[in-house]
């Protein structure tokens, strides 16, 4: 049987990844004692923290091949954060480095190429020394401009800040997309190296009163592969917006931002020109050719805030043709309005958050239909007394276009409401918390055609008591679950137990905990399969800096009727070493 077989094995790969992870051990070892003697002989100080990371997994089936593993048979990480100050100097540091991983689409480097593997997505490295007002941005850095420009892309680069007063100037150059040669044989798409280039001038600061100017060029390298890849497009763009805010008083705010952008899907097409265009754009910063799409984008909120009532109203427009730069997997072609309002009453006893608004896509007409969406929620929180709380959640969500054809008409709601009281008892010894949770998220599709075949309704409940001992280092949990969900396919259920135990030896330096969960699971009432995870892992911690921690567990899971006679079991190791510095 595969649960008699040993847990992990040793091959080539494993042996070039433990030395990996040794060469990042040394450098966690030497890095802290180099801080503080730079501390101790000189006015340099150096905060933050470093931690060593390794995950070790291995995954055996009854029958080989019927079950892949979901993780690779190990994964190193060495995490740095920290920071670096004299007087008015500061450099901040970020690192995360891993052993010999890649990311899912950039499959291979070449070795030895130091560039490309800082560069590699699963490896960050940011630099960002700064004096008075003046900052320098180095390595990999995700700026964040506003909200229809630049501002969720990582770009491997250089860029600077500078906020002299109130006046600001930003820019950032680097590359967001690495060139991935294309191979069919390994089913890799080619894919062209992306440049990006951000600028932002203006006045006032991000949380007050503002008028920013924000530009960004994109474009492909069609030189970054060797062979031009047969379903992959070179693209390029611009983009430019104006944002803004004006804070009246204390509690109001109107914020907004206007952008347009020029993009071209694919620079091979032929260039073109127009006699009234209403925009001259001269060819040396954007040429205009077959593929080219021009379009704009606006947002804009008024905000009241206050410490009793909180109220926002705002509105989006995203154009069809509209493409923000550094929001890569922005919707466009829609238009939103939405009212969010906020209530704290009987000081902050009473919390109140919630939305109401709709959507509408396809403005442009491109396709069939127009369809809208209605999305609204409310979450609640009631501190009835100090032992007892309750907290509430409802959303609806509606989607449905303007074909009345039972044939092509989408009509879909979904309903989603939860609730949660908990109750907390304390005596001279011990601690009681009890916590009951039920929720149900319903969907219906009015399509009569295939609504039938849609339709789900799932319910979800649960009981959890935590017993912590005052006076003792000891706290026990257990959670109790009920999952079902009943579909077209038939009803699937789910039941779990846990238990969870934790002590803390040794004057509370070193810290323990054990855990089992049961759980199984059928589809109409057919043989159910089950699962037994049990968990165990400790924590020491040396001198309130230096942190071990070794956690482990082995995941039993036997299937029921959809898989008969076939069972795994996947073992997994995680360790780590962190200091603070």
């Amino acid at each position: 049987m595969f649960l008699e077989k040993n847990i992990f094995r040793t091959h080539p790969i494993a042996i070039k990844n433990i030395i990996k992870f040794l060469l990042m051990l040394i450098t966690f070892i030497f890095l802290p004692k180099f801080s503080v003697g730079q501390e101790t002989k000189s006015k340099w100080k150096l905060v933050g923290n470093i931690g060593l990371y390794g995950d070790f997994y291995s995954m055996e089936s009854d029958t080989p091949g019927a079950v892949a593993a979901r993780r690779p048979n190990s994964m190193e990480r060495l995490v740095v954060n920290s920071t670096i100050t004299y007087g008015k100097f500061s450099m901040p540091i970020s690192m995360m480095l891993s052993g010999g991983q890649y990311s899912v689409v950039l499959p291979h480097l070449p070795e030895g190429n130091l560039i490309d593997y800082i560069k590699n997505p699963m490896n960050r490295i940011g630099i960002a020394p700064k004096y008075k007002w003046a900052q320098l941005l180095l390595g990999t850095q995700v700026p964040q401009y506003s909200e229809l420009s630049v501002g969720d892309l990582p770009v491997f680069g250089a860029g600077i800040n500078l906020t002299p007063g109130k006046f600001r100037f930003s820019a950032f150059a680097g590359t967001s997309q690495l060139a991935i040669d294309e191979s069919t044989t390994k089913n890799i798409k080619g894919v062209y190296a992306r440049n990006i280039f951000s600028a932002k001038i203006g006045y006032g600061k991000e949380d007050g009163t503002h008028f920013y100017i924000i530009s960004s060029i994109m474009k492909d390298d069609t030189n970054s592969l060797k062979t031009k890849p047969v379903n992959t497009l070179p693209q390029k763009g611009i983009l430019s917006s104006i944002d803004y805010k004006l804070k009246i008083g204390e509690q109001y705010a109107i914020k907004g931002e206007i952008a347009g952008s020029a993009f071209t899907r694919d620079i091979r097409s032929k260039p073109i020109s127009f006699a009234n265009m209403p925009i001259d754009i001269p060819s040396e910063i954007f040429k205009i050719q077959e593929s080219s799409r021009f379009d704009y984008a606006t947002v804009l909120s008024i905000v009241k805030e206050g410490k009793i009532f909180n109220l926002k109203l705002s509105g989006k427009y995203i154009g069809d043709g509209f493409v923000p730069l550094g929001f890569p997997f922005m919707q466009t072609d829609r238009l939103e309005v939405s009212i969010d309002p906020g209530f704290n009453l009987l000081k902050n006893k009473i919390q109140f958050s919630g939305s109401i608004g709709t959507r509408y896509n396809n403005l442009s007409g491109a396709r069939a239909s127009t369809t809208r969406q209605t999305i609204g929620f409310a979450n609640l929180n009631w501190q009835f007394t100090e032992s007892f709380s309750l907290a509430t959640s409802f959303s609806n969500f509606s989607f449905r276009n303007s074909l009345r054809n039972d044939t092509f008409r989408i009509d879909m709601v979904t309903l989603s409401w939860s609730a949660s009281p908990t109750y907390i008892f304390t005596t001279p010894n011990n601690m009681h918390i009890f916590t009951v949770m039920y929720a149900q998220n319903t969907f219906a599709d009015y399509n009569t055609i295939s609504g039938a075949l849609s339709n789900n309704d799932s319910r979800n409940a649960s009981a959890s008591y935590l017993l912590s001992k005052v006076k003792n280092p000891l706290s026990i949990s257990t959670i109790l679950s009920y999952f079902d969900n009943n579909t077209s396919f038939g009803l699937l259920t789910t039941n779990a137990a846990n238990l969870t135990l934790s002590y803390k030896f040794l004057d509370k330096k070193l810290s323990t905990s054990s855990g089992i969960t049961y759980s199984d699971n059928s589809v109409n009432s057919l043989a159910s399969g089950s699962q037994i995870v049990t968990v165990l892992g400790m924590k020491y911690t040396l001198k309130k800096k230096t942190d071990f921690s070794v956690n482990g567990s082995i995941n039993l899971y036997k299937y029921g009727a959809d898989r008969p006679g076939i069972s795994y079991r996947e073992n997994l190791l995680r360790t780590s070493i962190t200091y603070k510095f």
